[in-house]
């Protein structure tokens, strides 16, 4: 499997490319990492990882360029996964993606906890839920 990392410039596209080598190499698992992929060379087999703009202020012309690689690749018809957070985190988001693609169970990690716990933390109904925020907004 092959995993193409695209993203407008200063996404950190590179340092995940190189941070993700080193840890999939320490855990002994081949899989083959493309930084700065063109659409065309991507297959639909492949897992896209799209690097998103969430590290520092992004020019106008990078909001332009992320734009354009959305598009490229809903355009081709491919899945791809936008992947946030800053040095260990972004990394740790870019192995969950991987694992949840299916490439290993060896990088898939627990579901994240629910925070939030309200009256009704157990229930799935609907209308309760519509019950409980209005009377909220009548306070």
């Amino acid at each position: 499997m092959k995993v193409a990392i695209l993203g407008a410039p200063q996404t950190g596209k590179t340092q995940l490319t190189q941070a993700l080598l080193g840890r999939l190499s320490a855990e002994g698992l081949a899989l083959e990492i493309m930084d700065s992929a063109s659409v065309e060379s991507i297959s639909p087999h492949d897992l896209v990882l799209l690097c998103g703009l969430d590290l520092g202020e992004a020019a106008p012309e990078h909001h332009h360029i992320d734009q354009a690689i959305r598009s490229a690749l809903q355009r081709a018809k491919f899945n791809f996964q936008v992947v946030y957070g800053n040095g260990s985190q972004r990394l740790e988001n870019a192995l969950y993606c991987i694992g949840r693609y299916g490439a290993t169970k060896q990088l898939e990690r627990s579901e994240a906890t629910v925070r939030w716990r309200g009256p009704c933390d157990n229930c799935g109904d609907g209308g309760c839920e519509h019950r409980l925020f209005t009377r909220l907004g009548k306070g």
